[in-house]
């Protein structure tokens, strides 16, 4: 069995270190690669990029979702329509669920929890879209969340 996380001493205290890893080739979009990332309990990166694959496995108990811009490389900003599809996504990911939508490499989808900490990074900054983008999404997915807890 392999170690899935790293402590980091800082003076007397202990810090867990999450690991991720960015997938940016076609190869790594098979079972094989989800099934290990989850053997070792590390976060597939679901990375929104015209060049590399976005895939929507679950590995680990957290998410972290980098959206780089879907049209362009780091210039493109989110429509409406895009960040209610990432609203939708991230607001089951929060709640234990595999994303509704995407494109997943790996048959098997992720267990059910009640819950995963959710990260999402937009690196579309190039035209200063990115602050704008992030706002948008979090008042989506809080509206989402809100809707799940009154239900």
């Amino acid at each position: 069995m392999g170690m899935w996380h790293t402590t980091v001493e800082r003076g007397t205290a202990k810090q867990e270190i999450r690991h991720c890893v960015e997938i940016r080739h076609e190869s790594f979009a098979v079972p094989e690669f989800i099934e290990l990332l989850r053997r070792h309990r590390i976060c597939s990166v679901v990375a929104d990029t015209v060049e590399w694959p976005l895939l929507m496995d679950v590995t680990t108990d957290f998410v972290y979702c980098r959206l780089h811009g879907s049209e362009q490389l780091y210039a493109s900003d989110y429509g409406d329509a895009a960040l209610d599809l990432w609203a939708d996504r991230v607001a089951a990911w929060a709640g234990g669920d595999d994303a509704p939508s995407g494109r997943f490499a790996c048959g098997e989808r992720c267990r059910k929890i009640p819950a995963r900490d959710i990260y999402v990074y937009f690196d579309n900054d190039m035209k200063v879209r990115a602050p704008f983008d992030a706002k948008n999404l979090r008042e989506r997915v809080q509206r989402r969340l809100d809707l799940q807890t009154t239900l």
